[in-house]
């Protein structure tokens, strides 16, 4: 008996040294799969990230593309608003010497190639004073008029959209 009992004792360390051969590979193939998984959600969250940031590097280009639009047309006003006071002040001195028509007429095609390029006269005459758009060049006292109130407007000021080209030069009331 003692044979046989020896025998199954071998035979079932055996069976038993295969079952934890066995244990140990499922052990190891359910850590593979764990790290696998972990490995797998990390590159999924990498891929959804660079999507996002694609995205957002699409939509901030965009913008940029629409505010290079927008003031595209600003360097061409600069130059051009030299002329346009040169004509007006031509225009308010010599009334008989220069056809005012004319004059009239080059300022009046100015204005509208400035518009179509969404560039606004700012002319803040009668409004109250405002350092955002208003450029004070000298400061008088005039008791019927409200104070801060623009009381003559020197140079016209310029905008695109919120951005201020020039600022209007005015005088304004101080009480």
């Amino acid at each position: 008996m003692t044979k046989n009992t020896d025998k199954e004792k071998k035979s079932s360390e055996e069976t038993n040294g295969s079952n934890g051969a066995e244990k140990d590979l499922s052990d190891e193939r359910g850590e593979e799969n764990k790290v696998l998984s972990e490995l797998v959600k990390s590159l999924e969250e990498k891929v959804l990230r660079s999507q996002a940031d694609v995205e957002n590097i699409r939509k901030s280009s965009q913008k940029e593309i629409l505010k290079a639009r927008l003031f595209s047309a600003e360097s061409i006003t600069r130059e051009l608003l030299t002329p346009i006071d040169n004509l007006q002040r031509a225009l308010d001195h010599s009334k008989d010497e220069i056809p005012t028509s004319l004059v009239e007429l080059v300022l009046k095609e100015i204005a509208q190639a400035l518009l179509k390029n969404n560039v606004e006269e700012i002319n803040p005459l009668g409004e109250k004073f405002n350092p955002n758009f208003h450029e004070a060049l000298s400061v008088q006292e005039e008791k019927k008029k409200e104070p801060d109130e623009i009381l003559e407007v020197v140079q016209k000021g310029y905008k695109i959209q919120d951005r201020i080209i020039r600022p209007a030069l005015v005088i304004v009331n101080k009480i």
